[in-house]
């Protein structure tokens, strides 16, 4: 075997060194200087990289200086054909080690591991080093687009926000503007009487319009008349209840309600071009009955002098059934149903009470103001969705309600106890009457009196309505109807 170390060398400076041999191979990478062997035996294919560092390391084949030399020395141990080869996954220093003791039974060892030189791993780990550092310059790049993409996102944003905010500023002004040019024009225009008729025996309580336009009155004389919308009587039922008629309530072009100091609540239907009774509530309350309130869903609301609030429910009979009764300790004169916030506003001689209808409880309602009371089923009134207006506990006085806050903040001196509040929203104005024969007519926004119309009637003003037309209806107790225009 020595005469294996005094043989050619193979050139291997050119070109890689590449020898076969049956199924075995024999490969160098030059500019590594790695030896990598593959045998293929029995289906059974075998691999081992090493280096020559490696091998002079652990007095491997220490004889052969260089790595052409080690070569061509296993290819002659190859040709021999007396190479037992051995898989070992154990140590890398068994490699070729019978080499050294025995040459004419060489057993040929292999290792899966591949063995790198320091050179080999100090280049790749400034590789590794450089491919990182580029790709955390990468990241910084990236993140500083997305930071600059983020801060314009927050420009953009801002800007937008910046605009939005200009536009609700001119939206406001531009509202204020519209108001004040309305308050202008009103008191350029003040409202004055076109028309009055005196339908009844008795002091009218309540004046409503169908949606057609048709007007509709009840009174203390028991009575209800049906007039077009120029106040030409169409009908007059007499003696429609067995009391005076406190209210009424519309519930479609053929079809109104009434209640009455009777204790009754009648249902009407128009058959034949006449309206007539179509169901009857008898002694629905203990006391008069004040006001009745038809709700989308069916129900039915009402209050009376007897301290209560009765919600009704029509059940499969076409009979109406109470489902609930709120108390007051005194009598209650008005009430009021918010259908999109689900809030029930009662009022009476004890105050006003907010009672959430999601959870209706009589002892939970939402806020209770003690000091404020309606004096007529037309004394609350609500005046934007936020606000409603209510009389005060002293007779000069209105409060305005905040719903969302539930607080007072705003009260509105007036020189008598209010009946009728009526808002007259496209002119950014509501009208007070009440016990008083004058009419006063307040901006919605600072409650500033603008106008006052002196002996507006002849006894107190129970109540208005605002028609189609944006003509005024006011009613009174001296049993007249006027009709008033800007």
């Amino acid at each position: 075997m020595k005469n294996h170390k005094n043989k050619t060398k193979i050139d291997l400076k050119n070109q890689p060194i590449l020898h076969t041999f049956n199924q075995y191979e024999i490969k160098l990478n030059y500019h590594l200087n790695i030896i990598n062997i593959q045998i293929q035996n029995n289906y059974k294919f075998y691999e081992s990289n090493f280096t020559l560092e490696h091998l002079h390391l652990h007095k491997l084949l220490i004889s052969y200086i260089t790595i052409d030399e080690i070569v061509e020395f296993i290819n002659c141990l190859i040709v021999q054909k007396n190479i037992k080869i051995v898989e070992n996954k154990n140590h890398l220093k068994l490699i070729l080690i019978s080499t050294l003791s025995n040459h004419s039974n060489v057993e040929l060892i292999l290792n899966k591991i591949s063995i790198l030189s320091n050179e080999v791993i100090e280049k790749l780990i400034i590789d590794i080093k450089n491919i990182k550092d580029e790709n955390e310059n990468l990241k910084k790049k990236i993140k500083s687009i997305e930071e600059k993409n983020k801060q314009n996102v927050e420009i953009i944003e801002r800007d937008n926000n910046k605009i939005n905010e200009i536009e609700k500023k001119i939206q406001k002004l531009e509202e204020r503007l519209h108001k004040k040019n309305k308050i202008i024009q009103l008191k350029q225009s003040n409202l004055q009487k076109i028309n009055s008729i005196e339908p009844h025996k008795s002091f009218i309580n309540k004046v409503s319009t169908f949606p057609s336009g048709n007007i509709i009155s009840v009174s203390a004389d028991k009575s209800i008349k049906i007039y077009d919308i120029h106040l030409n009587e169409l009908q007059n039922i007499k003696n429609a209840h067995d009391n005076s008629i406190a209210y009424v309530e519309i519930k479609d072009e053929n079809n109104f309600i009434t209640c009455s100091s009777d204790k009754s609540i009648k249902f009407w239907i128009k058959k034949e071009n006449k309206f007539q009774i179509n169901k009857i509530i008898n002694n629905a309350h203990d006391d008069k009955i004040i006001k009745v309130i038809y709700c989308s869903n069916g129900n039915l609301i009402s209050c009376s002098y007897d301290n209560t609030i009765k919600i009704w429910k029509e059940n499969i009979y076409n009979n109406y059934e109470i489902i609930k009764i709120l108390v007051h300790s005194k009598w209650i004169n008005s009430i009021l149903f918010l259908e999109d916030k689900n809030i029930l506003i009662s009022s009476g001689e004890d105050g006003t009470k907010l009672w959430n209808f999601d959870n209706i409880n009589n002892k939970n309602y939402l806020i209770y103001f003690k000091d404020t009371f309606s004096g007529w089923h037309g004394g609350i009134c609500r005046l934007d969705e936020d606000r409603i207006i209510v009389q005060g506990n002293n007779i000069n006085l209105l409060k305005v309600i905040s719903l969302l806050e539930k607080i007072i903040i705003k009260v509105i001196n007036i020189p008598f106890l209010c009946f009728g509040i009526c808002l007259i929203e496209d002119k950014g104005i509501f009208i007070v009457g009440g016990k008083s024969k004058d009419i006063k007519i307040y901006r919605n926004d600072n409650y500033e009196c603008i106008q006052t119309i002196q002996n507006a009637h002849n006894d107190n003003i129970l109540g208005f309505l605002e028609l189609n037309d944006g003509t005024i209806i006011s009613y009174s107790a001296d049993k007249t109807i006027k009709v008033w225009s800007f």
